[in-house]
């Protein structure tokens, strides 16, 4: 493999010497991390320490070789005879280094295959500060653990590896090579800033010595092959590829590297142990999906490999295809079959994996990215004889598909939908509705008079419309695009999904006979093969456990939850679901698992914080504080919100914090919501009773209640009852209005909301003249009792009003009864 010549790369220089007690540079065989250390060490950075300098062991090397190699170089490089082997080697480079108290930096090469290095490191390192390490690994393993929170300590990635582009002018300069802006560019995009690809690139144009500049195609040549090369020695140089080539070719294939992946190919006789020695080899690297770890070529790398074996063993990658076809296909990932088929061009498979799979495809996403791709690449021949081919294109095009030459088939642009889905899962709520805006102002067509591929496809668009105002919290207009979705997309999976999200739409605002219609509409449709079934199911499934929650009804709820599982990275409906864990969180008592749920998924789901996502979040996590009797928490959650979902929690946190004139207030604005959100309407009425009683307006406060039971038996619900903090309920049931619930046994079961008392500072002048109040004086009385002017009791009742947050005597009475006064 090309070396790169001596370069300063003083970047990279100053960090291994800022940190003067562990580096570790982690890169892939390509990264220049020998290299990179070597020409540093011939700046000699530390010349007050001995560099002990250990070359990369074999790849199965056992411990106890290593350290004696390892306490080997140490006493030559200190000038001392070697010790007598009577312990074991790790023990004996510990006695050494203590007996022999010089300061040692070792560099140690490639140690990767050396078991428990990280921990061997850690313990060399507390023996003081006369030993230093610099370490090079393919792989990271556990150097975290010995570098965070340490600030002499660092590990230099791929990432920082990767030449610059003031890098590789300079290397471009050392082998005597005058090179552009541009092709320098072009060089760090085509080996993607690989150092050993770099200087191989630099070594070949070199060797060249073109007489004139080149041109675009003879350079990616040049560079391509330079790549290839420097690959193919890599492979022929490692013991554990060497031996079938051909095998690390045809493994190139898929671009998920895995164990089922791998066994899946043919010329692979034993998949395991060729995985196992392409992940020792670090020709693969770790990435993380789903939260599991997976393996993969660097592009660059794997673009070389497939160069290469379409060349040498055309067949054999061909056959490699068809059976990662055949293997996803089986596994119910269309998806990733259908990628294989394009990637090799076999039209003919790819419209046939399309033509069984399309729903789907399109249900996942795949189409949305991948589609456009293969229906514009097929040939026209191809895709007009297939009828399913003909449907997408008109879906993805925007162009029509109808012989009526004044008929629009699809008024929406591709690029349209895919930068509405862009912005949607951004959590760009706003720029996506505007767009809709724009895209929907166009007549609603008479889908009966369309053919069903065009009416398939305005189903489509209406469901994306509805999708993108469901998620920006603008619910009418959901209502009506998703509604529209429904008629249009009718025999297809859009109806499905459509009737499942205006189920969803129902459930937030509280109509539970609305939403289990729906609900019952969408569980008609069948399942979904494959992975698209669970994003189709969502809304549904989340519908189902909101209706039931608000029925008390935890059983259910529990059961849709659990079907759902914990939301993906990808999941828009994220923040619904954890609304309603919360709820059921709320309801099951225990508030504080509920907060812990939220808390820890949140950080997945932060940069789409925004919407009806963010309303539903802050909404349950405030409530959830509160039943801890949080209330600083929920009211920093709380400040500033003004959206109906909200408006419950913000009146019961004034409510619990003994401001039961500032729960009315909120109560009172929020009136206008209860025709559209019924079920928020009831538990804002609910509220406003349990205020008016303890302001000692039972007439009001009977109002209050007799509005929460219409709307709560409207709606359908009974949660709303179980809102309120249970010292209220005795209060509640003395008003003599029928409740569609027992009080008694429900608040016994599900209550979870406690009074949060709060300590109000008075002066002594103002408790005296509360005393004075609470024994029944008034302004006059207490003005003779106290020897004070009246005007001066008023100023006095004007500030214990303003601390007590109250407006009148009565209101003062009632709420010293319920605050600590101190």
């Amino acid at each position: 493999m090309p070396r790169t010549m001596p370069l300063s790369r003083r970047r990279l220089f100053s960090v291994l010497s800022a940190h003067s007690e562990l580096a570790v540079l982690v890169g892939g065989p390509f990264s220049g991390k020998t290299t990179l250390v070597n020409t540093w060490l011939a700046t000699d950075p530390c010349p007050e320490m001995v560099p002990v300098v250990v070359p990369e062991p074999a790849h199965d090397v056992t411990p106890e070789t290593y350290w004696a190699t390892v306490a080997s170089s140490l006493c030559n490089s200190l000038g001392i005879d070697e010790p007598v082997a009577a312990e074991d080697s790790f023990d004996t480079v510990c006695s050494v280094l203590v007996r022999h108290a010089r300061p040692v930096m070792f560099v140690l090469d490639g140690v990767r295959a050396v078991e428990a290095i990280e921990d061997r490191v850690g313990r060399l390192l507390q023996l003081g500060p006369q030993v230093r390490v610099v370490a090079t690994s393919r792989a990271a393993g556990s150097w975290t653990e010995h570098v965070d929170g340490h600030p002499r300590r660092t590990i230099v990635g791929a990432d920082d590896l990767a030449f610059t582009v003031d890098e590789t002018a300079a290397l471009c300069r050392l082998f005597g090579l005058a090179r552009d802006e541009r092709t320098i560019e072009w060089i760090i995009r085509c080996t993607e800033g690989f150092a050993a690809f770099v200087a191989a690139v630099c070594a070949t144009l070199r060797a060249e010595k073109p007489q004139g500049g080149y041109g675009t195609d003879a350079l990616d040549v040049l560079i391509d092959s330079a790549v290839d090369l420097a690959v193919m020695r890599f492979v022929a140089a490692d013991p554990a590829l060497s031996w079938s080539s051909r095998a690390v070719l045809v493994s190139a294939a898929p671009d998920r590297v895995t164990e089922s992946s791998i066994s899946a190919l043919p010329y692979i006789d034993d998949g395991d142990e060729f995985f196992a020695a392409l992940v020792g080899s670090g020709l693969v690297e770790a990435y993380s999906v789903d939260e599991e770890t997976a393996w993969c070529y660097p592009e660059v790398v794997r673009r070389s490999l497939l160069r290469v074996g379409s060349a040498e063993y055309p067949e054999e990658l061909w056959d490699a295809r068809s059976a990662l076809i055949d293997h996803w296909l089986q596994r119910s990932r269309p998806d990733i079959a259908l990628e294989h088929a394009v990637e090799r061009r076999d039209w003919r498979c790819a419209i046939d994996i399309v033509a069984k799979n399309w729903v789907a495809l399109y249900g996942s996403g795949s189409l949305r990215s991948l589609g456009i791709v293969l229906l514009e690449l097929l040939p026209d021949d191809m895709a007009d004889d297939d009828p399913t081919v003909a449907s997408l294109r008109t879906i993805t095009r925007a162009q029509s598909e109808s012989e009526d030459t004044g008929e629009t088939a699809f008024p929406q642009s591709f690029e349209a939908i895919l930068r509405l889905g862009s912005l949607r899962m951004q959590g760009a709520y706003d720029e996506a509705m505007a767009m809709c805006d724009g895209l929907a102002s166009e007549p609603v067509p008479d889908f009966e008079g369309l053919d069903s591929t065009t009416r398939h496809a305005h189903g489509l668009k209406y469901l994306n419309f509805g999708t993108v105002y469901l998620l920006g919290g603008r619910t009418t207009d959901a209502g009506t695009m998703l509604r529209h979705a429904h008629t249009a997309g009718r025999g297809v999976f859009v109806e499905r999904e459509a009737a499942g999200k205006l189920a969803l739409l129902e459930a937030l605002r509280g109509r539970t006979y609305e939403a289990t219609r729906w609900i019952e509409e969408e569980r008609r449709h069948p399942p979904i093969l494959g992975e698209a079934e669970a994003l189709v199911r969502t809304a549904g499934l989340a519908a189902t456990a909101l209706v039931a929650l608000d029925r008390l009804d935890t059983g259910t709820a529990f059961c849709a939850l659990s079907e759902l599982g914990t939301p993906g990275p990808t999941e828009e409906l994220w923040a619904v679901i954890m609304y309603a864990r919360a709820r059921l969180a709320l309801l099951n008592g225990v508030p504080a698992d509920g907060l812990l749920y939220i808390d820890s998924e949140l950080q997945h789901f932060s940069h789409r914080l925004t919407g009806i996502s963010a309303v539903l979040v802050d909404a349950a996590r405030a409530d959830l504080h509160l039943a801890l009797g949080e209330a600083g928490a929920a009211r920093e959650l709380l400040d500033g919100s003004t959206h109906p979902l909200t408006a419950p929690a913000r009146a019961r946190l004034r409510l619990l914090g003994g401001d039961p004139g500032g729960a009315e207030v909120i109560v009172h604005r929020g009136d206008a919501a209860r025709e559209h959100c019924p079920a928020v309407g009831a538990e804002l009425a609910l509220i406003g009773s349990v205020a008016a009683l303890r302001l000692g307006r039972r007439t009001d406060a009977r109002r209050h209640l007799q509005r929460a039971v219409v709307l709560a038996e409207h709606a359908g619900v009974t949660r709303p009852f179980v809102g309120v903090p249970p010292s209220a309920v005795r209060d509640i049931l003395s008003l003599g209005v029928e409740l569609p619930i027992d009080l008694d046994s429900a608040m016994a079961e599900y209550g979870v909301f406690r009074e949060i008392r709060v300590v109000v500072r008075l002066t002594p002048r103002e408790r005296a003249v509360l005393d004075a109040l609470l024994a029944g004086g008034t302004a006059s009385t207490i003005a003779k009792e106290q020897f004070v002017t009246l005007n001066t009791v008023k100023t006095q009742l004007r500030s214990l009003y303003r601390k007590l947050g109250v407006h009148s005597r009565e209101e003062a009475i009632a709420q010293a009864r319920r605050l600590v006064v101190g």
